[in-house]
């Protein structure tokens, strides 16, 4: 069956096998602020706070609670001041740098953490003491801000914690083991490692010089990496998103996703964008115009093909036209989607296609023409268009029986449609109306004015001419003029009409013999 999935897996397949960037979209941000959707006017406003003026830090970390309220915050933001009041009973200021992290780590850890959970958010640690490394990270990020203890956000795939008191004295922020001295690997073994390391030259002298053992071997045997402050509720988010794709609710796990990858735009999560994007993409039936949205944060995807999203949109499109009101709101998801997109190529590609499936439905209307010159426009030469094109001038013209009127069109025209197979065509009925009106004024007796009309038409009409209608209006004009003047006894005269109207229809008997 074909599906939208089909079509993306099946470019995206292409794309890999052709390890090629030619064709790709352009590579914008995926997700921009603007892209995210809110579960809550307390969410909204958290991050837009956070994002914008870098405040209400904690609100942020509580925004990932759906049911979470102003009043709420507030109450968890009281129980969490209460850990400055015991730390300055423990005179933490007056301590060093490593003892105050140690004191600090223990009382955070007695206050609030009182079962690790995999699958808990920062607003549980307050409300049922569950947490896990992401949670209790966020925790101590603030703590330490406030107490003025440097920290770095180290992560993994699948695990969060921190350093504190980054350099040779570093210590490790386990927030998976309470118990914090124990660790699953001895001090020896990590020893032994880190040699093992610097011997192998894995490692440098500076990175010696500057990290624990501790933070070493946790950087290399388990494949961490520095993260940001910010990285941390991108994480929280991803593990969310992780959970509702699980259970199959693929619009939430979406709009989580895009949350997760804004903050913390790492590969794993760009994965579990793309797809949930994906899954989305296939069940949504494009009834709003912000919908579109989502086609067009997959053409942001580095490894997305134009002709991919144009297959997409096409298939959007011709489930829309099979309706008759809906014409403004196709041009409106049209113009909605490449707003959003910057690539050049993608965007004419897009355009051109659009315009040709509004040029194929509306061919026998007069709203063809906005469409098809669009379409012209992008891809002048393509047969399709210059056939619709050409036969809805065709109607328009047919309709104009004054040749004058005809000639002030065709001027017109000349200027909107140069394209190279109607270009024919306009100057086919401008010869004719050149004779039209050269024969007019023949039949008026008015000799000199007619010859200037023939003069026009030969000036522009192409020999030999093929057309059979414009054919026998040529013989019919060149022989009455040869006969005006050869019954008058001119008969050089006439010959030369005769010669001039063979110059166009060579073949013409009827000319050949009309003097003799």
């Amino acid at each position: 069956m074909f599906t939208i999935r089909n079509v993306i897996f099946y470019f995206f397949l292409l794309s890999i096998i052709a390890e090629s960037v030619s064709g790709q979209v352009s590579s914008d941000s995926l997700v921009r602020f603007s892209d995210l959707k809110f579960h809550s006017e307390f969410e909204k406003e958290a991050l837009s706070n956070f994002v914008k003026n870098r405040v209400d830090t904690f609100n942020f970390f509580l925004a990932i609670d759906e049911d979470m309220s102003g009043c709420e915050a507030e109450k968890i933001k009281g129980s969490y001041q209460g850990i400055f009041d015991d730390l300055e009973g423990k005179k933490i200021v007056n301590k060093k740098i490593n003892r105050k992290i140690k004191l600090a780590y223990a009382s955070v850890h007695s206050r609030f953490m009182k079962r690790y959970n995999e699958n808990e958010y920062f607003p549980v640690i307050f409300q049922k003491g569950t947490y896990n490394c992401v949670s209790a990270s966020m925790l101590f990020t603030m703590i330490f801000d406030r107490l003025d203890i440097p920290y770095k956000v180290m992560a993994s795939s699948d695990h969060v914690y921190l350093v504190a008191n980054p350099g040779s004295n570093s210590v490790v922020i386990e927030t998976t083991n309470p118990g914090f001295e124990k660790a699953i690997f001895t001090g020896e073994f990590k020893q032994q490692y880190v040699s093992y390391l610097r011997n192998s030259k894995l490692i440098s002298e500076n990175e010696l010089r500057n990290k624990s053992v501790e933070e070493i071997f946790e950087e290399n045997f388990k494949e961490v990496r520095e993260a940001e402050f910010i990285n941390l509720p991108g994480i929280q988010y991803y593990n969310k998103a992780l959970i509702k794709l699980q259970d199959n609710n693929v619009e939430d796990a979406l709009e989580l996703s895009q949350k997760a990858y804004f903050f913390f735009p790492e590969n794993q999560v760009k994965t579990l964008l793309y797809t949930a994007l994906l899954y989305h993409l296939e069940k949504c039936s494009f009834e709003k115009v912000s919908d579109i949205d989502y086609l067009a944060q997959l053409a942001r995807f580095e490894n997305t093909q134009v002709d991919a999203v144009v297959a997409i949109f096409s298939n959007i499109i011709v489930h829309h036209l099979q309706y008759t009101d809906r014409e403004a709101f196709c041009d409106s998801l049209y113009h909605r989607l490449i707003s959003q997109i910057t690539d050049k190529k993608a965007i004419e590609e897009i355009g051109f296609n659009y315009n040709m499936q509004m040029s194929y439905r509306y061919q026998f209307s007069d709203k063809v023409e906005k469409y098809v010159k669009r379409a012209l426009d992008i891809k002048g030469n393509y047969h399709d268009a210059n056939i619709i094109l050409g036969n809805y001038l065709n109607r328009k013209l047919n309709t104009l029986t004054d040749p004058y009127v005809l000639l002030d069109t065709l001027d017109r025209y000349d200027e909107i449609y140069n394209y190279e197979m109607i270009t024919p065509m306009l100057t086919e009925r401008r010869s004719m109306a050149y004779l039209d009106i050269a024969r007019e004024m023949f039949r008026q007796k008015k000799m000199t004015s007619g010859d200037e009309y023939l003069k026009k038409f030969e000036a522009v009409c192409l020999a030999p001419v093929t057309n059979q209608l414009l054919v026998d209006m040529i013989e019919r004009i060149y022989r009455v003029v040869a006969l005006y003047y050869f019954s008058g006894g001119n008969k050089s005269k006439a010959q030369s009409y005769v010669n001039r109207g063979l110059k166009f229809v060579p073949g013409s008997d009827l000319l050949k013999y009309t003097v003799y």
